[in-house]
């Protein structure tokens, strides 16, 4: 039978950044979403009437009812209505905010249902109960999905694509496609890094582009925890994604040496590859002092967070 599994699947997380498991990635991704709406947008609220009501609004609803949702949808499209983008923006970000907090209620709730998922995922005739509990969140904005034992809701970020798309910026619709794709080809898998070396590399080319690109942008400190996220595991691994092909002999994984050759070839000039380039110079040489010291030196900096 597929066992509930409590997992922060939102890319927003969660990202999404860890499928199963509850180590330091797990610590990670709560990290990452106990920051991820934290924007001072205090002065819009107070100076604006329309950011004011819809805050007023969603503060009242029930943040463990998923039928809070469509009612968040509904007053949204009526506040925001032939407003600008830039408000439209912050008043997405309240609304995220709660659809963030009732995926983690509704996550907790599983934890303790003793039903068996297996027919929504093995081709059994799903009984009607099951059937409609699996309707009823869709109708909601939420979905459930099953990896490897687990079931767990995750937010339906095609659903967030169909009704806030035509009121946001072209910054804000560019960062939520972005995180849908990363929803929808993972990070991990079983303790081990499902996407591959390119993958993980162009992930956090993206956000470094787009943090340089939009430096007011409202989720700014969102990408940059993401990126610095992506950054830690290239830089020191994750879980069975190990950095070394052989500890003993320190010799490089062939995953991480087909991240960093070709991110040093493709992207040479970016931030990133200035931070790998010192880094894999040493690994292949096998300077496992020097490695240490860069990662302390990267960690210190705030650059990568502190796996080891």
């Amino acid at each position: 039978m597929i066992k509930n599994f409590y997992i922060f699947s939102s890319i927003i997380f969660a990202f999404a950044l860890s499928s199963c498991g509850k180590s330091h990635k797990a610590e990670t991704t709560n990290a990452l979403r106990a920051d991820s709406f934290n924007v001072n947008d205090t002065m819009s609220i107070q100076i604006n009437p329309k950011l004011l009501e819809y805050k007023t609004f969603v503060e009242k609803l029930d943040s463990t009812d998923a039928t809070s949702i469509p009612k968040a949808w509904a007053k949204f499209k009526e506040v925001f209505a032939n407003q600008s983008f830039g408000l439209c923006d912050s008043g997405f970000v309240m609304y995220q905010t709660l659809y963030d907090t009732i995926e983690v209620k509704l996550n907790e709730k599983l934890q303790s249902d003793t039903t068996n998922f297996d027919p929504l995922f093995n081709g059994e005739a799903i009984p009607k109960k099951l059937k409609d509990f699996s309707q009823q969140l869709q109708i909601n904005g939420f979905k459930l999905l099953g990896n490897n034992g687990a079931v767990y809701i995750s937010e339906d970020r095609n659903k967030v694509a169909q009704i806030f798309y035509p009121f946001l910026s072209e910054n804000m619709k560019a960062y939520l496609t972005e995180i849908k794709t990363e929803n929808s080809e993972g990070f991990a898998i079983e303790d081990s890094i499902s996407i591959t070396a390119h993958k993980l590399v162009e992930r956090i080319i993206w956000y470094e582009k787009f943090m340089y690109e939009n430096p007011n942008f409202i989720y700014f400190d969102k990408c940059k925890n993401f990126r610095k996220a992506y950054l830690s595991y290239l830089i020191g691994g994750y879980g069975k994604t190990s950095l070394y092909k052989n500890v003993g002999s320190k010799e490089l994984s062939d995953y991480f040496n087909k991240a960093y050759t070709y991110l040093l070839s493709k992207y040479p000039g970016s931030e990133t590859a200035k931070l790998i380039e010192p880094y894999f110079t040493a690994l292949k040489q096998k300077q496992t002092d020097s490695v240490n010291q860069l990662y302390k030196s990267y960690v210190i900096k705030g650059m990568i967070l502190n796996l080891h």
